[in-house]
């Protein structure tokens, strides 16, 4: 019976000495969108590693906000898994040159590039539709290019049709997990400011159009796809939030312009700041818990 018992605790002492769990499988993040999200990621380069989660370039570089913005926090501090990026976003990206032109590449472009280069699952991104989530974050130029000259009920049916059509591939090519981030409040940049009151205005009616017309899209998508996930992050309110109360946040002001990344919430006219970034990427998390990773 003492030899029971004894064979028994050492048991139990092995048990306890042995890890509590085993390293967790990857999410992989693809993400596509404008200069708010931009790594400069050269998918010809250093791939993502559980060493290097963001492969190429160096943490840190390649966006705007004078250092990491909310993918690289979102991968490499805010998560409780680990996340491998592949950061498809460009700088002055609109949804489609077709419908508005920014002279940069566009988001159909990089969903071009994705279908390119990862959708056949390859050895270096083997990803599957239950570890995999596909983040959008597009429009802030769209409406920048739009507000002036077009009218919303006109050209926000049109853009959201190319969305969503653009959805529907990475649907085909097996993504079910999807994150959506709407239109931030940029009519309160320093860059629209400096523009006057009715400036300001026009392109705050826009952002409303152009959210709306997202969250309605994103609704439609779902009633085609049910096995499919979204969430939708409201980026407008929480930098309504931070642009309304900017002490609370740590902020001098709501207008202040630091290339520093850290004294202001913009690091230039029209981009926010890698602390803006940061606070934002933790409040994400919440949005994103039933992905699993964060």
């Amino acid at each position: 019976m003492k030899r029971s018992l004894l064979s028994f605790a050492m048991s139990l002492a092995a048990v306890a000495a042995m890890p509590s769990h085993r390293p967790s499988s990857p999410t992989y993040f693809f993400t596509f969108g404008d200069s708010y999200s931009m790594t400069s990621f050269n998918v010809n380069g250093t791939q993502p590693s559980p060493s290097n989660p963001m492969g190429n370039p160096q943490l840190g570089t390649g966006a705007t906000g004078g250092g990491i913005n909310w993918i690289g926090y979102l991968t490499t501090v805010d998560n409780c898994s680990l996340v491998l990026s592949y950061n498809l976003a460009i700088g002055g990206a609109t949804i489609d040159n077709a419908i508005l032109n920014s002279g940069y590449p566009d988001m159909t472009g990089q969903v071009k590039t994705f279908q390119d280069v990862y959708s056949a699952k390859p050895t270096e991104a083997p990803w599957r539709a239950s570890d995999t989530v596909f983040g959008f974050w597009i429009g802030v130029n769209d409406v920048g290019w739009a507000y002036q000259s077009y009218e919303a009920d006109e050209l926000v049916p049109k853009l959201m049709a190319q969305y969503r059509s653009l959805i529907e591939e990475v649907y085909s090519d097996g993504g079910r997990k999807f994150l959506f981030i709407n239109v931030p409040p940029t009519g309160r940049s320093p860059l629209i400011l400096d523009q006057g009151e009715s400036a300001s205005q026009k392109h705050a009616a826009w952002t409303e159009a152009y959210n709306r017309g997202l969250e309605e899209m994103r609704k439609e998508f779902h009633k085609a796809h049910k096995d499919a996930e979204s969430v939708l992050y409201d980026s407008w309110r929480f930098m309504t939030r931070i642009l309304d109360h900017p002490q609370r946040f740590g902020f001098t002001n709501a207008t202040c312009i630091d290339s520093d990344g850290e004294s202001c919430v913009w690091w230039n006219n029209y981009h926010p700041s890698q602390k803006y970034h940061r606070l934002q990427a933790a409040d994400m998390k919440r949005t994103l818990h039933r992905f699993g990773a964060w």
